[in-house]
């Protein structure tokens, strides 16, 4: 099962975005930007995001950390709402398309099995 760390400092919406993150089918820790650090050094993650209520300055340092500690995690950014202009991280906070793109990153987190000769 993929893991997710949720990182938000919003508690309401970092509650509901761990219930919509978790119809992935992936475990979900939600954390505050201040919880994420020991997090991360307590647990294993395939996948970060980060609510648009976290700094950037601050999920730069957490981005950093979770790399530091797992190199192939990976980082999403959830954005207020939708934007002409998107990072390869970026994605915005409809449900749908949430849901839709953790999928997708997780999918390509995952190793390639390689087939048999």
């Amino acid at each position: 099962m993929c893991s997710i760390l949720q990182v938000g400092n919003d508690v309401p919406l970092l509650s509901t975005r761990a219930a919509v993150l978790r119809l992935t089918g992936a475990s979900v820790i939600a954390a505050s930007g201040d919880e994420a650090m020991d997090i991360l050094h307590r647990e294993h993650f395939d996948l970060v995001v980060f609510c648009h209520t976290v700094s950037l300055q601050e999920r730069e340092k957490i981005s950093r950390e979770a790399r530091k500690l797992h190199g192939n995690v990976r980082t999403l950014n959830v954005l207020r709402s939708s934007s002409d202009s998107f990072a390869p991280e970026d994605t915005v906070s409809d449900p749908k398309h949430l849901v839709a793109k953790v999928n997708e990153t997780l999918q390509n987190a995952r190793p390639k099995q390689q087939r048999p000769s």
